[in-house]
């Protein structure tokens, strides 16, 4: 019988604790946080208003603030909604895989999903000023964040003979940075490709 994503690899087996990341916003929510994504598009974090977010729902600027609050609460709910809705994205992209072609179709998932998404795009192309202070001042605490979620799973991986035995904290800081570099600075040619060939052979568990 076939084994399932989680069961082949455990990323998607975490709960929501584990995965430090916050709650994801209710669901009646969607449409004010839609048309905050559209303003952010459109304008820019740094440019869009809560008037701007009121005229793209059609609602008046107290029924946005009641809801979703001042813009940068818009931001965090986004961003809350979103990762939430890339990891229910994900077992779709490791179906069939396991060990290290999982973690290579992992990590192009995120890395696309991130790329593609169109508030970051405008962000990158658009409000470079912002990334700078946040390069600055959260980045670490992101990175270590993540990398202490994702260390545990990987020396599960490691354990089932999935992938090598390696320094699963040295590992899960490594795969987080060359993500992130990888969101920022795409690389040339094909992605998958170009992660294949860093990751496969350290990945790979001895015959």
């Amino acid at each position: 019988m076939q084994s399932s994503s989680a069961e082949t690899f455990p990323f998607l087996m975490l709960s929501e604790d584990q995965q430090g990341i916050p709650t994801p916003p209710a669901d009646e929510l969607d449409p004010y946080l839609d048309a905050a994504a559209l303003c952010f598009a459109r304008y820019g974090t740094r440019r869009t208003s809560v008037q701007d977010v009121a005229a793209e729902l059609g609602v008046n600027r107290a029924t946005v603030y009641r809801q979703v609050g001042t813009i940068d609460h818009q931001i965090r709910l986004l961003i809350a909604r979103d990762l939430h809705r890339l990891l229910a994205e994900l077992p779709a992209s490791l179906a069939g895989k396991s060990g290290p072609r999982a973690v290579v179709e992992l990590m192009a998932a995120i890395i696309r999903y991130a790329s593609d998404h169109p508030v970051l795009a405008k962000v990158l192309r658009d409000e470079p000023e912002v990334i700078g202070p946040f390069l600055a001042s959260d980045l670490p605490e992101v990175i270590a964040r993540i990398t202490s979620a994702i260390a545990p799973l990987l020396g599960v991986a490691m354990a089932s003979s999935q992938i090598a035995a390696r320094d699963p904290d040295l590992l899960a800081e490594s795969l987080v940075r060359l993500g992130i570099t990888l969101i920022l600075a795409p690389p040339p040619g094909e992605l998958d490709t170009f992660l294949a060939e860093i990751l496969v052979p350290t990945l790979k568990p001895p015959d």
